[in-house]
């Protein structure tokens, strides 16, 4: 057979092409064949089941997010018996505040006049028997500031209370501060006083109401009269209210503080005879 120029043209054209795909399927081939080669090698140098070394990270970072000041409760002053006799112990000091006319219950805080503060008080703390039991009903602020100096004195003064012996506030028998100590109030916060001058700059965590026995003629009226005051002033500042353990003062807690109260009269009733 014998082959012109057009058929030799074709297969020539034939010939490359096939060689150009050949070269290039080899390229390919040969190509996957090293980059697999080298994959298998490197992870073949790798240990078999070696631990990781904890160090190589860095050691763990904490984050620590801002946080609202927390108030700690065991902050809180002693009120025990003991407490309560050693504080008598000190000398009184009657502190009087100027209000403006506009204050609620100004006669409160009536100026003791000159003749009668010579006098020494029919109930001073220091006449007292010594305390034996003490009923403690705290409330603690809600909001971190704490009671407000001026808030905190308004509510106390509409329950009652005035400002007298171991810088603190107690509830007497009259509205206008005379008579017998039913029940106190003291600081929350260490050591437990007040500061009468600085009352408009005051903030405090917690106040602590108290009523020692014994004490009050009628100490059921009395602590009545003190959970009264407690819970008004929870109602306005808000605060929570808790007992003698810093736990939430429920209504079986008061009850309990009551049966106390009937319990130690009666004791006392039983020793007397």
């Amino acid at each position: 057979m014998d082959f012109g120029l057009r058929e030799w043209l074709i297969v020539i054209g034939v010939v490359v092409i096939a060689g150009i795909l050949f070269d290039g399927w080899r390229r390919m081939s040969g190509g996957k064949g090293k980059l697999k080669f080298k994959l298998d090698r490197s992870l073949s140098e790798l240990p078999d089941d070696e631990p990781v070394d904890p160090n190589l990270l860095g050691p763990v970072r904490v984050v620590k997010r801002d946080q609202e000041p927390t108030f700690d409760e065991q902050d809180l002053p002693s009120f025990s018996a003991k407490d309560i006799n050693k504080r008598r112990g000190v000398e009184p000091r009657q502190g009087d505040l100027e209000l403006d006319s506009e204050e609620p219950v100004p006669t409160l805080l009536t100026p003791v006049e000159e003749s009668a503060a010579a006098k020494p008080a029919a109930n001073s703390q220091k006449d007292l028997p010594p305390v034996e039991e003490v009923l403690v009903i705290n409330v603690v602020a809600r909001h971190p500031e704490g009671f407000k100096g001026p808030a905190l004195l308004q509510s106390i003064l509409e329950s009652g209370l005035r400002f007298g012996e171991m810088d603190i506030f107690h509830r007497h028998e009259s509205m206008a501060g005379n008579g017998e100590v039913l029940f106190s109030m003291a600081n929350g916060v260490k050591p437990g006083t007040f500061d009468l001058d600085d009352m408009d700059l005051f903030s405090t965590r917690a106040v602590s109401f108290f009523l020692g026995l014994p004490g009050p003629r009628y100490p059921k009226q009395a602590f009545d009269l003190m959970v009264a005051a407690a819970r008004k002033l929870s109602s306005e500042l808000e605060g929570d209210l808790k007992d003698d353990q810093r736990s939430v003062l429920t209504a079986q807690t008061i009850e309990h503080y009551r049966q106390r109260i009937v319990d130690f009269e009666r004791k006392h009733m039983t020793q007397k005879r």
